[in-house]
């Protein structure tokens, strides 16, 4: 038998694509992957926030709560704030809220059309707010909206996820030598959630909504909400719906519309007045 040495074929297993390319292929699904871990970490550690006893939610927010109690309010403002925290506890109750999960109402005495819910149980309401308002019908479904985030545990789970997400970037970032690769992702890993926030703003919205149509027998003063928030928002700067963590306000007077059909209340009725109390026109 007779071996003969030959020369290997040339290019025989080699391909046109350039080593950058692949490179560039293997780190762009290096953070897909990446980004979709931190997503899945910050929606469990969310998940299991809101399942914790919120006595140990109000425990770590009492110092807020002291804070805001003991600010000092003008005279003037009393009035306002105490008619305020009737309404609230009324709200609360229209809401069935559970014994366990008391509630603070804060009124801020400054010219910012805003209301917000924190962790704890305390809403705040800025007289900006109430003095654009002109029903109470409207203030108690801004109102009930708040206690709705307080009632379904959306400010324990956003701390829960933003700690998760925080942690896991920050430890990416310490990874990757540096913060662009980092925050590459985390804006990444934030659409999604993004998504899951608006889902809290609507079911927000029909748990409040529910509740003013059974004390109120109609839907006008979420209506009167949501277009005094039309109103104030500027011309052509509506973010695209994937971008805003809000609904469109459009879409969320489209959702009351239809809430009112499915609970077989008018959309409109006649408007509740303000307490004296609460009535700031001026301001």
């Amino acid at each position: 038998m007779r071996y003969e040495h030959r020369q290997p074929v040339e290019d025989r297993h080699t391909d046109d694509i350039h080593p950058l390319h692949e490179f560039a292929w293997l780190l762009i699904g290096s953070l897909v992957l990446l980004a979709a871990g931190v997503v899945l970490a910050g929606w469990f550690a969310g998940e299991i926030a809101a399942r914790l006893p919120f006595h140990y939610e109000r425990d770590y927010a009492a110092p807020l709560t002291r804070h805001w109690e003991e600010a000092r309010l003008a005279p003037p403002a009393y009035a306002s704030r105490d008619a305020l925290r009737q309404l609230g506890t009324r709200v609360a109750r229209d809401m069935g809220m559970p014994a366990d999960m008391s509630v603070s109402i804060h009124y801020l005495d400054e010219d910012v059309p805003n209301a917000m819910a924190t962790l704890g149980g305390n809403v705040f309401v800025w007289r900006g707010l109430i003095a654009r308002l002109k029903s109470e019908d409207a203030l108690a479904f801004v109102l009930a909206h708040e206690l709705a985030h307080v009632q379904l545990r959306h400010p324990i789970t956003g701390l829960g996820r933003g700690v998760a997400i925080g942690t896991l970037t920050s430890v990416v970032s310490a990874g990757l030598g540096g913060s662009l690769g980092a925050d590459g992702m985390g804006r990444a890993s934030t659409l999604p959630l993004l998504d899951y926030s608006r889902e809290q703003e609507r079911a927000a919205d029909a748990a409040a909504l529910q509740a003013v149509a059974r004390h109120y027998g109609h839907l006008g003063g979420a209506a009167e909400v949501f277009a005094l928030f039309a109103s104030l928002q500027p011309a052509g700067d509506e973010a695209p719906a994937w971008l805003r963590t809000h609904p469109h306000t459009a879409e969320r007077a489209a959702f009351v519309t239809a809430q009112a059909r499915d609970l077989g209340v008018p959309a409109q009725g006649t408007p509740t007045p303000l307490q004296a109390a609460l009535q700031l026109k001026g301001l």
